[in-house]
Order: structure tokens, then C-alpha cells, then sequence
């Protein structure tokens, strides 16, 4: 009970320096109704207050790159409303220039030939013809959601929000330790397990760390912040972009008062975590 008392308040003390506020835990036990129902509606309160606030890319596509693995239709010169829609072959690339959230500015780095395949039994690849294709170094513009309806893979660069709740520290007793860590991070968005409907993300992470330190009467610990960074991998779900899932190596750099209480405190750390997008 003592280490879930201590892992709660570390959370919320972090939470609390990122500035958020009014965090409330209900308590176990009681015989009072009223005091439970009470206690939940405190929770559910503070589901929305404890929201940390951290800049995310928030599935911008603004400078990405996408790869299509259909012919895909509905590329339009950005400069003229009324232009014909043009289309682009499978395996064509392209960079993403401007995503407002409906509409994608997008240029062509590469554009793959027709294949004489696809033209068989698919009457999209057979309106892909010469006199409709998209040009290199030409900017057009294609709708957010039609694109959405083709299959592509997407890599580019992704940020936003995680907390650690927990470490366990490698060398001395790998104990599990109470250490919570809330930090933005930035990483790579690649196409790897993009065809499972996944998406992995080396990141580096770098913000606060709360880490139990025994206290002078040795008869308990006291909650000292720390520098803390670390690498790691994110996984994503296009199923549910408030899904997160990773794994953090890490470090905490705790003074040097504070080291001498406990001498595993500045060791390397790994750290499994299920999270919500921040």
C-alpha cells in the first residue's frame, strides 16, 4: 500500500509541475454510499483535470512523406480551382507541404511508370492514363479524407507527450522503483508495421523525474526532482490515435546529496508503459 501511496504521489507531483492542478484520488474503503459516490465523481473530475498539456504533431501530415500503394485519383494543380483531377500511379512518392486537416499541398519526388498489370479488371489504373498523370515539381492539392481511402505509407517526424510511472534499475537489486517521469519526446514516424495498422517511432525524451530518495531519519523517503532523458520506441494505433504503447531506456541525474543517500539512483533504467496521447 505504501508504494502505491508513493507511485500516486510522485504522478501527481509531476503532474502538478507541468502545471496541472486539483488532482484528486479517491480513497479506498468506507461503509458511506454517499462517500463513495462522492469519491468517484472526484475521480472523474480529475480524469480531466490531470491532462498535462504537451505539443503533439496531432496526425499532421505536414512534412511527410507518403509512399501509395494504389493508383490514386483526385490531384489537382493548387493554383487553379477548376483544374482536372490528375492521377498518380502505385509505388509513386510524394511530400506532404501543407496540411490544414482537409486539404493536403503536396509535390511529387518520384513517379513510378504505369503497369501494364494493373490496367486488367481495374478501371481506376485504366483512367490513369499518359494525359492524366501528375508532373514532377508541379504542387497540387488533393483532399485529406479521399486520400485517406487509399492505401499509403507515411514516415516523417512526430512529437508529443508520455509519462513513466515506473523503473525498474538495471545492476544493483533491479528493483522496481517508484520513479515517475513526464516528458515531451521526438522521433521518427517510419513505415514499419504500418501495414498492421501500427506505427513504430524511435524517440529521445527528456523532461522531470520524481525519484524516492531515503530521508535523513531512514525511516522512509522523500520524492527529490531529477533531469531525466532517455530512447526509446513508441507504438501507435490507427485504430485509436489516443493508444500508446512504448519502451524507454533511461537515466535520472539526481544531485549529488541526494546520491549519497542512494547510491542506485543515477543508474540506467527501462521502463515498459501503456499511456493516452497528451
Amino acid at each position: 500500500m505504501n508504494s502505491m501511496r508513493l507511485a500516486l504521489c510522485t504522478v501527481t507531483s509531476a503532474l502538478a509541475l507541468c502545471g496541472v492542478s486539483n488532482i484528486t484520488f479517491a480513497q479506498a474503503g468506507g461503509n458511506n454510499a454517499d462517500t463513495a459516490g462522492t469519491n468517484a465523481a472526484k475521480v472523474d473530475q480529475a480524469k480531466g483535470a490531470a491532462t498535462p498539456s504537451f505539443a503533439s504533431d496531432n496526425n499532421n501530415y505536414s512534412g511527410d512523406h507518403l509512399r501509395i500503394y494504389t493508383p490514386v485519383r483526385g490531384f489537382r494543380e493548387s493554383d487553379f480551382d477548376n483544374a482536372p483531377e490528375k492521377c498518380a500511379p502505385r509505388d509513386s512518392s510524394f511530400k506532404v507541404l501543407h496540411d490544414d486537416g482537409t486539404t493536403l499541398i503536396v509535390r511529387f519526388i518520384d513517379i513510378a511508370p504505369l503497369k501494364k498489370e494493373d490496367e486488367v479488371g481495374s478501371l481506376l489504373a485504366k483512367q490513369c492514363g499518359e494525359d492524366t498523370l501528375v508532373v514532377l515539381g508541379t504542387p497540387y492539392a488533393i483532399r485529406k479524407d479521399r486520400l485517406q481511402k487509399y492505401e499509403f505509407k507515411r514516415s516523417g517526424i512526430t512529437f508529443g507527450g508520455l509519462v513513466i510511472p515506473f523503473k525498474v534499475r538495471m545492476g544493483g537489486d533491479n528493483a522496481i522503483s517508484a520513479s515517475s517521469t513526464v516528458a515531451p519526446y521526438i522521433g521518427f514516424n517510419s513505415r514499419h508495421l504500418q501495414f498492421l495498422g501500427l506505427s513504430l517511432s524511435p524517440i529521445v525524451t527528456a523532461g522531470v523525474a520524481f525519484v524516492p530518495i531515503p530521508n535523513d531519519t531512514g525511516t522512509g523517503t522523500d520524492s527529490k526532482a531529477a533531469f531525466s532523458y532517455g530512447v526509446g520506441l513508441v507504438l501507435k494505433s490507427s485504430k485509436n490515435d489516443q493508444f500508446t504503447a512504448g519502451l524507454v531506456i533511461g537515466q535520472d541525474l539526481v544531485s549529488d546529496a541526494d546520491l549519497a543517500r542512494d547510491q542506485n539512483a543515477r543508474k540506467p533504467w527501462i521502463s515498459f508503459y501503456l499511456g493516452v496521447a497528451m
